[in-house]
């Protein structure tokens, strides 16, 4: 499952007659739909629990803490990433409350919703809450999950019309603003006082498991005063109109479907547990205690503002994030490192960068993914006729990559997977020597103007300087190309493999793939 929505189902038709739409789309109502206006009730983010692991590791850690301020790790490791997530999910007493933009049914997404399953059997309040483009989920096993006792799940702005290629085409051509605002916000809230909040989908190449491509990504693993923020946003967007009660999505089931599809998930957990019997990730719930009373030495101090896109998906599409990041007191002086999967620049962007270099005296460094490192050639074909304009400006840009050094490769796969690349998929900026801004947002026109996106900004010196580094290694000869221009102004990717005259690529098909993109007038979904 791709992580990015790129190109819609039904963009071409968006200059059809609306009228003639909007027959052809009652032509196809037929078809199966989910109801309009089902019951739904709102719901809040529960009280903190009074006991157990969590209460009492976060305690730990925030014993050296000042008022306002939050701990944070950041969770550089794929395979830690997902032991971080069952770790907090083994040990929830209260509540899970989890926010993602994928969830694939894959080995990593089953082994996820297996230990909520086990928590919610314990007594413990699960919320989920998944975008519904992405169709890992089909609406019979929404509705079976969301029917469990102890778990609720809705999925974000899901269309009526449910089956037929030509018919969700025809709906999405008809209410193509609507529907093509997904929600690509990614967080976890446990007990009220454990999170995760960053990049990762939940899926195999987020976490180190898939063969074709693993990405190098990060998240932060929060307790302290921030966590009451994290709680009431995903409370906005689990209330909101266009979160669908999962129960709805389907009632045709019967008690031999039911069941044969429950046979059939059954035999993959088991089949799954070869391979999480080959790696440090536990297929069954552990005790999770060692971890935890590790975390007062690794965690570091910051106060942190969370900021993210109003939910709403028809009119007026209320607070932006970028506004809030543009008013927020940020007063950067001398360097913004920016690392970012997915990069095509505006206008006024390119304006302000070169304002921040020739007038401010600032210096601007980029890290994205080289087309080769690259798991959307499509992005990739439309960010490079920017790769110019951003070097004239005087930044300095860099290229993630597919074949990093054995550091990264170990950061990225999970033993014993090895695959075949590693993609850029890190969200992040490092702004000065003590902001970090890390979230769901890509630098595209889909992040910034279409989707729902969230950031945590930090003012934390040492999370900075851990930041930093990570961009240090990451840019180095043998992780990153140096992107240049010679004095003929011919672009040129410098590494420890030496100088190149062209882009590196996968291969030939890869090369093509790049040409044909280039040509497709897709750039504003991007």
């Amino acid at each position: 499952m791709r992580e990015k929505n790129i190109l819609p189902a039904g963009f071409f038709f968006r200059r059809i007659s609306p009228v003639l739409l909007s027959i052809l789309f009652l032509v196809f109502v037929g078809c199966a739909h989910i109801p309009e206006y089902p019951y739904k009730p709102v719901s809040h983010s529960h009280a903190p629990a009074t006991n157990g692991v969590l209460a009492e590791a976060s305690e730990s850690v925030m014993k050296k803490a000042e008022e306002g301020e939050s701990a944070f790790m950041l969770i550089r490791n794929n395979e830690d990433a997902l032991r971080w997530r069952l770790a907090l999910i083994d040990s929830a007493q209260v509540s899970i409350d989890l926010q993602t933009f994928i969830w694939s049914n894959d080995e990593s997404g089953r082994l996820i919703l297996e230990r909520i399953i086990k928590a919610a059997e314990r007594g413990v309040q699960v919320r989920l809450l998944v975008d519904d483009m992405p169709k890992d989920w089909s609406d019979e096993g929404t509705a079976l999950v969301a029917r469990i006792p102890n778990v609720q799940l809705r999925r974000f702005n899901p269309g009526r019309v449910r089956n037929g290629a030509l018919s969700r085409m025809f709906q999405m051509s008809v209410h193509f603003k609507k529907l093509n605002r997904r929600m690509h916000n990614k967080q976890m809230v446990v007990d009220g006082y454990w999170g995760i909040i960053g990049g990762r989908n939940l899926g195999n190449p987020y976490f180190g498991l898939a063969k074709k491509y693993n990405n190098r990504d990060l998240d932060l693993l929060i307790t302290g005063a921030i966590l009451p923020k994290m709680a009431a946003d995903f409370d906005e967007y689990w209330n909101a109109d266009a979160a669908y009660p999962g129960e709805a999505m389907s009632d045709k089931l019967s008690e031999k479907e039911i069941n044969k599809m429950m046979s059939r998930y059954d035999a993959a957990v088991l089949e799954d547990r070869k391979l999480f019997a080959q790696t440090r990730i536990p297929s069954e719930p552990i005790d999770w205690n060692h971890e935890f009373s590790a975390l007062p030495g690794q965690m570091v101090m910051g106060v942190a503002q969370l900021m993210q896109d109003s939910p709403e998906v028809k009119g007026d599409r209320g607070v932006r994030l970028m506004d809030q990041i543009n008013q927020a007191a940020i007063e950067i002086k001398y360097q913004s490192c920016i690392i970012t999967p997915y990069m095509i620049p505006t206008k006024e962007q390119l304006a302000d960068m070169a304002r921040y270099i020739e007038e401010d005296g600032r210096r601007v460094r980029i890290l994205v993914p080289a087309m080769e490192s690259n798991n959307h050639t499509m992005a990739h074909s439309h960010y490079k006729k920017y790769r110019k304009r951003i070097l004239d400006v005087g930044v300095e840009l860099y290229e993630f990559r597919a074949q990093p050094s054995a550091e990264l490769r170990a950061v990225s796969d999970t033993s014993p997977v090895t695959s075949e690349f590693i993609s850029l998929h890190t969200k992040a900026f490092a702004l000065d020597d003590h902001w970090v801004l890390i979230g769901s947002l890509n630098v595209d026109p889909r992040s910034i103007q279409i989707n729902t996106e969230h950031m945590l900004l930090i003012d934390s010196s040492e999370l900075a300087a851990q930041l930093l580094s990570d961009f240090e290694t990451m840019t180095a000869p043998e992780n990153a190309w140096a992107v240049t221009r010679n004095e003929k102004g011919k672009l040129r990717w410098t590494s420890s493999d030496g100088v190149r005259k062209r882009q590196p690529a996968r291969g030939f098909g890869q090369r093509c793939s790049d040409f044909f993109w280039r040509l497709m007038p897709v750039e504003g979904q991007l």
